[in-house]
């Protein structure tokens, strides 16, 4: 007989719970048998429940739309779980399930969930890194040129706020939109390369439809990925040589640097800290870095050393008068750094065309 707590620990968004945290869980748990070629689940049922196969095993089936074939694409035992992720999406079900043998299985359900998640504030976390990670795959399926439209990623307002939601589509340069529904109201928030271009709620303009959608704390929202398009598929190389990636904690600052750089036909993607900046130039693989010195999580020298471990791209480091000469002393041994001789928005045109030609 396996142990419960191990199973737990199994499932992503259980894996930080200590002992306590997960005999909690186990007593939320309900005992439920099966018989044999009884169905468990539908496709398109609701995803409400996680369960954990005790004894038997079941087929997880699914059927291709335009023949109407089934296939097995699993076979689950003892030990084995499904339907942890209708627990943090609420998406429907996207396969049906059904006992090969009489079988006996323990189930979770939303409601418990949701205490659970209550309780152990950690459990939000690892939730949001795994919706992360599934809108990145999505992405990049996308970008490979995967037949069909990119797949949709839905969830609960009252698990996930639309903030962090809109927070998850920046981190991962989203092109799509945000649709979100409060009742019989339905809102849509379009993004491109993660940055917000358009509220649509009724007749709202779009800073009271904004501030309306972010005080919702019931509903649902879809993340909806734009499917590539010729004109996106550019060469790589060509590409990333037109990619600029800019580390900076104003907005503001931010927003005058995409809009100039993007007038000169770059690529560009904004972020304000050390951590999301290394990721989007190890995903990215941009031409050059433009970086401040201050920063939420450390300096810009700081993002320059760290960097340079894994990667040679020119920066260069917007450094007020009074702090350029001492970061330069701290860099000075380092390549392809670079100091504009002022920070208006010309000047750091003509060394960013400077560098790479």
């Amino acid at each position: 007989m396996f142990q419960i707590s191990e199973v737990l620990k199994k499932v992503p968004f259980f894996r930080t719970l200590s002992k306590d945290g997960l005999s909690f869980i186990v007593e939320r748990l309900r005992f439920k048998p099966f018989d044999a070629n009884q169905v468990i689940c539908r496709v398109g049922d609701p995803g409400d429940k996680m369960y954990i196969i005790i004894n038997g095993s079941v087929d997880v089936i699914v059927e291709a739309p335009e023949t109407g074939h089934k296939k097995v694409i699993a076979t689950l035992k003892s030990g084995d779980y499904f339907g942890e992720m209708s627990l943090l999406t609420g998406e429907p079900r996207s396969a049906t399930v059904v006992t090969r043998e009489p079988s006996e299985m323990f189930i979770l359900s939303k409601e418990d969930f949701d205490v659970i998640v209550e309780r152990f504030p950690s459990i939000s976390l690892s939730m949001g890194k795994i919706m992360s990670q599934r809108l990145r795959d999505t992405l990049r399926q996308a970008a490979q040129g995967s037949e069909g439209a990119p797949a949709a990623l839905q969830g609960s307002l009252a698990q996930r706020s639309l903030e962090e939601v809109l927070r998850i589509c920046e981190d991962n340069s989203l092109n799509g939109k945000v649709l979100v529904r409060h009742g019989e109201e339905q809102g849509e928030i379009e993004l491109e390369k993660g940055v917000i271009q358009q509220v649509v709620l009724g007749d709202l303009p779009e800073d009271q439809a904004m501030d309306r959608m972010l005080s919702w704390r019931e509903g649902e929202f879809v993340i909806q990925p734009r499917p590539l398009s010729l004109e996106d598929a550019q060469p790589v190389a060509e590409s990333e040589s037109r990619r600029i990636v800019i580390v900076n904690n104003s907005k503001v600052v931010q927003r005058l640097l995409q809009q100039a750089l993007e007038r000169e036909g770059f690529e560009v993607y904004a972020v304000e800290t050390i951590g999301k900046g290394q990721n989007l130039v190890r995903s990215l693989n941009p031409a050059m870095v433009l970086v401040d010195t201050k920063l939420p999580d450390g300096s810009g020298a700081e993002f320059v050393t760290q960097v340079r471990n894994f990667s040679s791209l020119p920066v260069i480091v917007l450094a007020d008068t009074d702090q350029a000469e001492s970061i330069r002393q701290r860099l000075e041994t380092t390549p392809a750094v670079y100091f504009p001789s002022s920070q208006e928005i010309p000047e750091l045109l003509r060394l960013v065309r400077s560098i790479l030609s």
